[in-house]
């Protein structure tokens, strides 16, 4: 080993052993390169104008605890105190990171013996602190010095964003606020620092879910901010920081409208001079090619390397006088006259506009900004592309962990996209980190860029004008950040906000006051970006027409009828399919059995859904088509760094970082990615492809080819086949049972007789009979070895007395197995009555593992094994949250597990033995009516009258577990 790698493994060893892990497996995967390759702001041709220090690295942390005191839901937050000496952690957190990122995605808790075994872990810094998690409130402080050479330029501090509230003091003095977890902001500090000695960085935090304004009447709204989808719960600063060195006189935004239809090229360009003078300048520059150097290959295409290429156009100067202090917009046109080529999905060519601000003596400032000469634009029906008609197909992601903070996993998944056929995305839920949209002009998917709007939450505050101002802000903000993008498409202002009204009922006249205001928020993104006409709020329809644009979410099924026909805009479905909701009995139409056997199986439901769906629905008629998040149920779960599938994942796996810890460096550094977390592997893991795709992506792929996957024909259930004539009438008891066993043959419709030579049925409770009890069983049998009769023996699955086991002829012992559902061998002639959803308790109430412990050994072996644990434990996937579900039951699929027969017939000459460690303490809908019809097909005489009496509760509609609603 050489010392390179030494090092990186000690480093390694210490990290885990700080956080509790020792004993380093030699089989640890460590990543060589950037977790998260990344640039800063300021460009080479912007410098030496404009500067850069990214202030990220390790700062130090002071967690404030929630005074006791404090009441939620009143919309006021606590009052955050000031850090005290000496309290500061122990250890440094690393910038950027959300404070309680271990939390992000609610599985930090892994391995045997947890809570939540199978649930995927979310330690991305094994050297952070467990109580990090929790933190509500708190304080970040960061010294820093300013370059000599800035000395005459403005000082910004530049946050690309920070989760919850946020104040900022320099030195001690309140600089500026922000509450907006998901948008950049800077702030001039040039009058609070000093230019010659350190100067101290405070950053104040606090959840943004502390200012949450409770409703008397619409008990689910809560939120007074935008609150976006597994982001709502980060607090602290999860993305880059900046110091920015600018000149007083510069270009403070360039907004770079291409009217392709005019052959005009537009830039608005807004200006400052902040010095005591009046100047005279002239304005202009170069457009010239961004040509990119990255790699072909999965490692290198996500690392960042680009250069300029010729001047493509040349903007003539205009003459300008800013006076003093005064800030200004000026307007430039320009024809193009097939200077530019187009961007479009298959030719992503950009440009950078150089723009310089010039004097007779000098140059002032120069701004460099990135973009496409294309057009997208709705005329009638039609969503156009520079003139002509485009399909958009693409594909949507929750951000479920911190991963996503990665620009090697956004680039896995724009190459899934454009592997399916794709050519779309939206970043769904909120604004994404920057480097998705840069990412989507460089490789031709074309953006729905959208807010943190996020209706189906149902937490959205309606009723408060605050919850309006900032949704507002937090639109224009978005829009300002991203409408030089040549990928975006247009804006969704958004997504399902009908879920506010639909779940909170209220009365008719005020929804419609609600719709109003949805409608003028969404309309106000004309006023920052005239060239784009595609604005929507996904899933709500068209607002009774006042929208350019009808998008609505689409659950399984093909449901043309649900289409407006004749209708003058673009169509939109935004999602469809049954991906994240779909239980087994609701795919059972599309593939049968296959739909409760495996999750494979379900993928192949999903695959004739989205297949007919994309033939005959989207390519027909819409302007816009995704699936619900092809790269989350159309992939498998990802095993970074874990391939010992003998036992559950824990922080000892998962790719860690090879590379030391760098303080100024822009992007996330993260120690660990752990498994099971994402479908995609950018290669961190060099076992495992970039992804595994299942077939719901691979019907997708086909339809978008316009070639033929497996037709939909409604699978029906089968005839079964007649049902025995009773045999065993009458029941005995051999021994003393549990009462619980006794309760059940009553509440099965058992007969029960106390004259035992009149019953050819023998129940024994294999958990209570003894030697005694068994030598009554050995006389009865060799008197029925001539008229044949049943030996019943049943357990809980708890455990088989030593005198059972013994008494067996041959050896049999539990295995450590629980199922929630029953596989049947059909080829036996009990097991041809039975259909997978007859043996389905995965959604039951209360308990629904029907089986605790498994049986095995020679007895199974020579015996006929009837039912036995299903591989898929559905129990791991309905009712979970989507950031758990799918890995939950890829990774209990992956594992070895034991055997696990739940029901074994054994032939003893004429008398058939049957032992089943199925729990028959469950005792509901499903498992009544699974006993009787197991028990009538045993040729056992049962009451048919259902003695269960349990009243139906009628559950509230879940809009994230359930499935869209009308």
């Amino acid at each position: 080993m050489n010392n390179s790698i030494f090092s990186k493994y000690c480093l390694l060893e210490i990290v885990l052993s700080f956080w509790g892990i020792t004993g380093l497996k030699s089989q640890t995967v460590v990543f060589p390169r950037d977790f998260s390759p990344a640039e800063g702001l300021v460009t080479a041709q912007e410098k030496p104008f404009r500067d850069e220090v990214c202030l990220n690295g390790l700062w130090e942390l002071q967690c404030i605890p929630v005074p006791s005191s404090w009441k939620s839901g009143s919309g006021i937050a606590p009052e955050l105190s000031a850090p005290q000496p000496g309290k500061w952690e122990k250890v440094k957190i690393k910038i950027p990171s959300a404070i309680n990122v271990n939390d992000w995605g609610r599985g930090s808790n892994v391995g045997a013996g947890t809570q939540n075994p199978y649930a995927p872990g979310s330690v991305y810094f094994p050297s952070y602190p467990e109580h990090w998690k929790h933190t509500r409130m708190g304080w970040l402080r960061k010294s820093f010095r300013i370059p000599e050479e800035w000395a005459q330029k403005r000082v910004l501090l530049h946050f690309e964003a920070v989760a919850g509230d946020c104040i900022v003091l320099v030195n001690g003095r309140e600089v500026g606020h922000n509450l907006d977890s998901h948008l950049p902001f800077d702030m001039d500090i040039s009058d609070y620092i000093n230019r010659d000695a350190e100067n101290e960085l405070l950053v104040g935090v606090r959840h943004t879910k502390l200012f949450d304004k409770s409703h008397p009447v619409y008990k689910k709204m809560g939120a007074t901010y935008p609150t976006g989808s597994n982001t709502d719960d980060l607090i602290g600063i999860w993305q880059d920081v900046y110091l920015l060195g600018v000149p007083e006189v510069r270009i403070t935004d360039v907004f770079v409208q291409p009217w392709v239809d005019k052959n005009e090229l537009v830039l608005e360009v807004a200006m400052t001079n902040l010095t005591s003078k009046n100047k005279k300048i002239t304005l202009g520059g170069v457009v010239k090619e961004w040509i990119n150097h990255a790699g072909k290959d999965v490692l290198t295409a996500p690392e960042i390397s680009w250069s300029l290429g010729e001047t493509a156009l040349t903007i003539p100067s205009e003459s300008i006088t800013l006076r003093a202090g005064e800030s200004q917009t000026v307007t430039i046109r320009h024809q193009v006259n097939d200077a530019l080529k187009y961007w479009t999905p298959d030719t992503p060519d950009l440009y950078t506009l150089l723009l310089n601000v010039n004097d007779k003596r000098q140059t002032y400032d120069c701004k460099a900004t990135r973009f496409g000469w294309r057009q997208f634009k709705i005329v009638g029906d039609e969503f156009q592309l520079n003139g002509k008609k485009i399909q958009c197909f693409g594909d949507i992601q929750h951000p479920f962990s911190a991963y996503i903070c990665s620009r090697r996993f956004a680039y896995a998944w724009y190459q899934m996209i454009k592997d399916f056929g794709g050519n779309a995305v939206r970043p769904h839920a909120q604004p994404w980190p920057r480097v998705y949209y840069d990412l989507a002009d460089e490789m031709g998917l074309m953006v729905l860029d959208e807010t943190a709007l996020f209706g189906s939450s149902i937490r959205l505050n309606f009723e408060e004008d605050l919850t309006w101002q900032r949704s507002h802000e937090h639109l224009e903000r978005l829009i300002l950040r991203d409408r030089n993008h040549p990928s975006v498409i247009g804006w969704s202002a958004g997504n399902e906000t009908f879920a506010i009204a639909l779940l909170n009922k209220p009365e008719k006249e005020v929804a419609a006051v609600w719709d109003e205001k949805l409608v003028d928020l969404t309309l106000s993104a004309r006023k920052f970006d005239p060239t784009r006409d595609f604005i929507t709020l996904d899933g709500d329809r068209d607002m009774d027409g006042r929208l350019p644009v009808w998008s609505k979410h689409f659950a399984h099924g093909l449901k043309l009828e649900d289409l407006p026909r004749n209708l003058d805009k673009p169509l939109v479905v935004g999602e469809s399919g049954a991906t994240y909701y779909g239980r087994p009995i609701q795919l059972y139409p599309f593939v049968g059995e296959k739909a409760f056997l495996s999750y494979e199986g379900r993928s192949e439901a999903l695959a004739i859904d989205v297949y007919q769906n994309a033939r005959q629905m989207a390519l027909p008629y819409l302007s816009y088509y995704s699936p619900s998040e092809v790269c989350w149920f159309g992939l498998e779960h990802m095993n970074l760094g874990y391939h010992d599938f003998n036992r559950l994942p824990n922080l000892t796996d998962g790719i860690f970082a090879g590379k030391p810890y760098e303080e100024g460096k822009p992007g996330y550094q993260y120690e660990r990615i752990p498994p099971y977390v994402t479908t995609f592997n950018p290669g961190l893991d060099p076992q495992l492809p970039l992804y595994k795709a299942l077939p719901m992506f691979n019907a997708l792929k086909v339809a978008l080819k316009g070639e033929a996957w497996t037709p939909y024909n409604e699978v029906k259930h089968p005839l079964k086949p007649e049902l025995p004539q009773p045999v065993y009438r009458a029941a005995y008891l051999v021994g003393t049972p549990q009462p619980e066993l006794a309760d059940f043959i009553t509440k099965a419709g058992i007969t029960l007789t106390d004259k035992s030579q009149k019953a050819n049925l023998w129940i024994i409770d294999a958990e209570t009979v003894t030697v005694e009890d068994l030598q009554k069983v050995q006389a009865i049998l060799k008197k029925w070895q001539k008229k044949g009769g049943m030996l019943l023996a049943l357990s809980s699955g708890n455990r088989l007395t030593e005198a059972f086991c013994d008494w067996l002829p041959e050896e049999v012992t539990l295995t450590d197995r629980r199922a929630s559902a029953l596989e049947v061998d059909k080829n036996t002639s009990w097991g041809s009555h039975f259909e997978l959803p007859d043996l389905y308790f995965s959604e039951m109430d209360g308990d629904r593992y029907i089986l605790k412990h498994g049986l095995t050994g020679n007895l199974i072996e020579k015996g006929e094994a009837i039912f036995s644990a299903s591989r898929t434990d559905w129990n791991l996937f309905n009712n979970v949250a989507e950031h758990w579900k799918c890995a939950q039951v890829v990774l209990y699929k992956t594992l070895n597990k034991p055997e696990g027969v739940a029901l074994v017939t054994y032939p003893l000459g004429n008398v058939n033995l049957v032992l089943s460690v199925i729990d028959y303490h469950l005792w509901t809908k499903e498992t009544s009516t699974f006993w009787k019809n197991l028990f009538r097909v045993m040729a056992i005489d049962v009451d048919r009258t259902d003695l269960q009496h349990q009243s139906v509760k009628r559950k509230e509609h879940d809009l994230l577990m359930d499935g869209p609603t009308d």
